[in-house]
Order: C-alpha cells, then structure tokens, then sequence
C-alpha cells in the first residue's frame, strides 16, 4: 500500500513539474511585434509595469534644442528602455544588500516553539530492561537572542562598503541614464541630417534630370554633342545612387533611434526633417574641478573606490577574535499541562570569545584580495578622471572646430545656390559649355551636401561636450559630491516594478571614522 501511493505521489509530482515547464516555454506566434507591449507573451510575472517611472536627470538639457518632437523621445526612452530598466533593478538589488550588511550590527532575535521526545526519560543507558524503557515530551517555548559584539568596527566597515556599492549602482544608472540621453538626441539629428541630405540630393537630381532632358533635345537639334549628354548621364546616375546610400543610412540610423525609445523597427515616424534650423544652444565647460562633482561616471568610480577601502578595513578586521552572545528564555515542561506555570520559566546564556588559529589562509587572502581590489579601483578612479579631462577638452576642440567649419560651408551653400542659378542663365545664353555646366553642378551638390553634413558635426559636439561635462549646459552649477550624496529615496512604482519593496534606509548608516 505505502509503495503505492509513493509511485503515486511521484508521478502527479512529474506531471505537474512538465505542465509548468510547458505553461513557461509556450510562446504564441502572432502578435510578438505589437507595439508598447510586443513583449506581452512574457510571462505576467516576468514582465515589469507598465507604470514604471523612472528618476529624471537633473537637469533636461535636450530641451534647449527647442524641439518638442526631440523632447517626447526623450521622455519615451527615459520609460520604455530595457537596458536603464536593468540598471534600475540592479539599483534595487545594491540597496537590499546595503540592508542585508546593514543587518549584521543589530542582535537576532527569534521565537521558537515546539516539542521534542526524549527516550529513555532518565537518559541513553538509564534504563535496567527493555520493559523499564520510557519516553517523555518535552513541550517549550521562548525566546532565542544572539549577538556578535562589533569589536574592532567590522559591522560598520562591511555596512559602509554596501553603502558605497548602493551609490555606485546609483551612479551607475545616472550614467547610463546620460549615455541614453545623449545617444537619443544625437542619433535624432543623425535622422534629421540624413533626411535632408536625401532632400538635398532629391532636389539636385531632380536639376540633373530637367537638363540632361534639355541635352536630349539639343543633341536631336545639332546643338549639343554625345559626349554632354554621355557627361551629363553620369551625373545623373551618381546623384541617384547617392540618394539611395543616403536612404540607407537613414534607416539604419531611425531603426537605431527606435530600439532606443523600446519600439521595434519600423515603428518611428519622424515629421521634422532639417537639421539646419536646429537651435544649437551655447555650453560653457566651466572648471576642470567642476567635472568630479559632475560626471556620474567619475561620482561611480569614486564611490566604488570608497566601498573598496572599507572592505579592506573589514578585512582586516575579520583577522581579530570575535565576541558573541547568546541567551535564550522562556517555559518548557514535560506536561502541556503544566507549560504555563511559573516553575516552567527557564533561562539560558552563553558568551563566547573565539580567534581563529588555521584556516588554510583563507582570512590573510582575504585581506590581499581586498588590498589588490582598492588597488585596481584606485587606478580606475585616476584613469576615469583623466579620460573625463581628455573628453571635455576633445569636445571643446571640436565644437570649436566644427562651428567655423559650418560658418564657411553656410557661406559656401549661399554662393553655391547662386552659382547654380547663374550657370542656367549663362547656359541658355551661350556663356557656357556642357562641360563647364557639369563642373559646377557637381560642385553645388557636393556644397549643399558638406553644408548639411557641417551642421550635424556642430550640433554632435555640442552633444559630446554636454555629455563630457556630466549632462547639462553648464558646468559651473551646484552638483553634490560623493562625500555629500545621499541615496535618494526609490518611488513605490519602479521599487516594485524592480521586484523589490522600498529597500532604501531612512537614514545613512554611521560613518565610522578610522
């Protein structure tokens, strides 16, 4: 009968692991590319709210761009991309684990309950024969305390390298958030350049086609000869595959925008097309020092080189004895009866002092380990400071040179449409030859086409410096330092959304001073 009903209870145990296997792969075919929700055939419990809001930058510095088409897909990335959606959980995982070290400066305290059999009553061996042998219940109930006296700060040093991971993580997301940002606007006008460039070209072929129609009608006529024509042709061929590789950047170039703000390809459309009216707003760079206190990257690796640090110092710590205490209260009895008596009442305490002999080197390792780790990150904070200063001065000369480059280029774009105008003129009076006519079309498309191309250089090193400087149009304004962060509060949607509660502390564990 038991064998029974064990071959039983394992059969319904397989049969329903593979119906919940089956129920987690099942993927429906239609319907995946469906827009907001085209990962809808997740599993509910997979999938992150659609209420998700995620902390905003500081500062919105797209908006001096002036566009509120550029603005809307800045909002939409902000919510719907996957990657600052990641960084946001892995934010709320850095503030649990910030609570789990936390934890570990504050006693356990338990309730325990429960009953247990003790045979023989008198103890193994007590009893004289087999028929002498007797079992009792002992019922009890109470409360467990233990504790480990933070001797030598090791709580507090473990507590404050969490700290530090959880404003890293912060850091983190603030730089992703950045990166995010500035991508969404550059590849934004990346679109918009590209869109003209193809209008640009358009409105050339369309120029090379009107005369290469009139050279058909002049070669029938005896005014023009074969080779115009034949010249003519292969401007016209050029100027139409040039417009169908511009065609195919700009599709790369919006398929990438998509995937940005979370929408499959295909699913953007864009009304602005010009990137010559564009308002490009004037940034100032302020002070090297500026950047520490600015750049999330810099803040990241600042922190993370303080979380180090303090884990050296626990470390270190961990190599002293250690100091726990442990009591327990409360009423046991060997009659239910009799549980709540007062004679039932018991009381039991311990101390222990305990320092490790051999452990193999486990805790010296340690010890290395965490100094190679500040090591490493000292070094990365050095380079991340340095590689900040190249940036903002790359950015600085680029945006300068870039600005005059399109400053003489507009000029040149103004002349070139001229030139266009007054090479017909001459052509239809005799001013000109074919040849002469094919030169200076060739030139004002390639005019008109650098001119584009020079304002769109302008406005990404506007964005790179922006984005050297740690988000916003200048660099001298009030920014809180590592030393002077706090880590901000988590809002209760992307806290759950996150699969978390709200894991933020109230308050700053204690620093510990050293």
């Amino acid at each position: 009968m038991i064998g029974t009903m064990i071959k039983r209870l394992i059969f319904l145990s397989l049969t329903l692991l593979f119906t919940a296997s089956c129920s987690r792969l099942s993927m429906p075919v239609e319907g995946v590319l469906g827009g907001k929700g085209f990962l809808s055939w997740l599993s509910p419990r997979f999938s992150a709210s659609e209420t998700l809001v995620v902390p905003r930058p500081q500062e919105a510095w797209w908006e001096a761009f002036e566009s509120t088409e550029l603005n809307q897909l800045v909002e939409q990335a902000l919510n719907e991309n996957f990657d600052l959606r990641s960084a946001l959980a892995r934010l709320a995982q850095a503030r649990a684990q910030m609570i789990i070290e936390g934890s570990a400066q504050f006693p356990a305290i338990d309730v325990t309950g429960g009953v247990g059999v003790d045979g023989p009553s008198g103890g193994p061996g007590t009893s004289e024969n087999l028929s002498a042998w007797d079992a009792r219940n002992l019922w009890q109930f109470g409360v467990l305390l233990n504790y480990e006296v933070n001797l030598w700060g090791r709580d507090e040093f473990s507590s404050e390298a969490a700290y530090n991971r959880a404003l890293a993580s912060e850091f983190e997301r603030e730089a992703l958030t950045l990166s995010l940002t500035s991508e969404v606007v550059r590849t934004y006008f990346e679109v918009l350049a590209l869109t003209e460039r193809v209008q640009v070209a358009e409105q050339n072929l369309a120029a090379v086609s009107i005369i290469e129609r009139g050279l058909q009608a002049r070669l029938q006529q005896g005014d023009a000869t074969l080779l115009d024509v034949t010249q003519q042709r292969i401007l016209l061929n050029n100027v139409s595959a040039q417009v169908d590789a511009i065609e195919i950047q700009r599709y790369r170039a919006q398929s990438r925008l998509a995937s940005l703000i979370g929408k499959p390809p295909g699913g953007l459309r864009l009304s602005s097309n010009s990137v010559t009216a564009v308002n490009v707003p004037l940034v100032d760079a302020g002070l090297p020092s500026d950047l520490l206190c600015r750049r999330p990257d810099i803040k990241r690796a600042e922190a993370t080189l303080l979380s180090a640090q303090f884990d050296l110092q626990a470390a270190r710590a961990n190599l002293l004895p250690s100091f726990s205490l442990s009591a327990s209260t409360g009423l046991g009895s060997f009659e239910l009866s009799n549980l709540l008596s007062p004679e039932s009442i018991f009381i039991n305490g311990t101390a222990d002092l305990v320092q490790n002999v051999f452990d193999g080197g486990r805790r010296e390792a340690e010890v290395a380990l965490a100094s190679a780790r500040e090591t490493e990150f000292l070094n990365v904070y050095a380079n991340t400071v340095l590689t900040s200063l190249l940036e903002v001065e790359g950015a600085l000369v680029s945006l300068q040179l870039n600005s005059k480059q399109y400053n003489s280029m507009s000029d040149a774009s103004d002349f070139a449409a001229q030139l266009s105008e007054y090479s017909v003129e001459l052509l239809e009076r005799g001013g000109i030859d074919y040849l002469r006519l094919f030169e200076i079309q060739r030139t004002v498309l390639e005019t008109q086409d650098l001119t584009v191309i020079a304002r769109y250089n302008q406005i990404t090193s506007t964005i790179n410096l922006i984005k050297a400087i740690g988000g916003g149009l200048n660099a001298g304004s009030s920014n809180e330092c590592v030393g002077e962060k706090v880590l901000p509060l988590p809002t209760a949607a992307w806290s759950q959304a996150a699969g978390h509660g709200t894991t933020a502390p109230t308050l700053r564990p204690q620093r510990v001073s050293y």
